[in-house]
């Protein structure tokens, strides 16, 4: 079977932020994916992009690329009764409300990233962190950066630096005018 990024779950949704209005690009298999862009075709792009970026990362890694969702047989409306306990609902509520989110969107993302963490996206994003300190870190040696709030080699390879996240929350974004490098003629 040929590997096909356009076969996985891909949403684009014109969303609005603080009078901001952007295109958020998720991928259901891939709850970790996320891109906000100007435009649906941008958001589409990078989401591809990220899904083969993944994929090569598996690939060079020898881990398992998790399949992409089967079409459903039959509709399903998306709607779940669920019953919670007391303490659960008062739980959850509070955890939502730090986030500022309702407590359904809190749940379909809890969901969400247990999903993704038993298909084996974990592994993957975890062994992308690493292959990027890896990267990092040889890059790193051959200049001498000047870093304005950039992550560190270290603190790639240290995923608990990075906020406390654990590896496949990590959210990876890169902006080539927060570093500049001189080549080191040590």
């Amino acid at each position: 079977m040929k590997f096909d990024p356009e076969s996985y779950t891909i949403s684009i949704r014109k969303e609005e932020d603080d009078g901001e209005t952007f295109y958020v690009g998720r991928v259901a298999e891939f709850p970790n994916i996320s891109s906000y862009e100007d435009s649906f075709e941008e958001a589409h792009a990078l989401v591809i992009d990220s899904i083969n970026t993944l994929k090569r990362i598996a690939d060079d890694t020898h881990e398992e690329f998790p399949l992409p969702y089967p079409a459903p047989e039959i509709e399903f409306s998306g709607r779940v009764t669920l019953r919670l306990s007391k303490s659960l609902h008062a739980k959850v509520s509070k955890l939502a409300a730090q986030e500022d989110i309702s407590v359904n969107q809190y749940l379909v993302t809890a969901i969400a990233t247990h999903v993704g963490e038993v298909d084996g996206i974990s592994r993957v994003v975890s062994e992308a962190v690493n292959l990027l300190a890896e990267k990092a870190a040889i890059a790193w040696r051959s200049t001498q950066p000047v870093i304005n709030n950039a992550i560190t080699p270290v603190q790639l390879s240290n995923a608990s630096m990075l906020g406390g996240l654990p590896n496949y929350y990590l959210g990876i974004s890169y902006q080539a005018s927060a570093i500049s490098g001189v080549p080191n003629h040590e």
